[in-house]
């Protein structure tokens, strides 16, 4: 990549504002049974446990569903909470369940979940649906998302529910 040309693949950093408040709306809606439904498919609430603080953290992520996992893709700080402390709870159309987290964080392994889930998006939507720009007209390549996985730590957590609620 030439000086001052952007990446084929970066990370989206949200504004933080509108985000605050987008998360909170989003928080109380998928802890309704009846306005989770209302939402969809596809999202949910994560909750894990500050490492320094012991607090709680209440997340709304997009998942997809791979067979009995729910794969979340990150690249959000609060990820780091989940190294070495799997047990989790998990608010999914308005349900609390306990779950199983196990966080990703090679770049190769990364890449190849995030290279699939832009096959079955296409690259048209795939950015916007994953948290990230895709700055090339074409399917970014293995190694552009090895390259964006390490510069922008691109994550994945893959989630085991204790009581799967499908």
């Amino acid at each position: 990549m030439a000086h001052g040309e952007r990446p084929a693949v970066q990370r989206v950093q949200p504004p933080k504002g509108p985000y605050v408040v987008v998360n909170g709306v989003m928080r109380w809606m998928l802890s309704s049974p009846l306005s989770a439904r209302r939402l969809g498919g596809g999202l949910l609430v994560l909750h894990l446990t500050g490492r320094k603080t012991g607090r709680v953290i209440d997340v709304p992520v997009a998942y997809v569903r791979v067979g009995e996992q729910l794969v979340v893709l990150t690249t959000s700080v609060w990820r780091v909470n989940l190294r070495g402390r799997p047990e989790v709870e998990v608010t999914l159309r308005g349900r609390l369940l306990g779950a199983r987290a196990v966080l990703v964080e090679d770049p190769d392994a990364v890449a190849q979940v995030y290279g699939a889930r832009i096959a079955e998006l296409g690259h048209a939507k795939a950015g916007r649906r994953m948290g990230i720009r895709i700055n090339v007209d074409r399917t970014p390549t293995h190694e552009e998302l090895v390259e964006a996985a390490r510069r922008d730590r691109l994550s994945v957590i893959y989630l085991t529910l204790a009581g799967d609620s499908r």
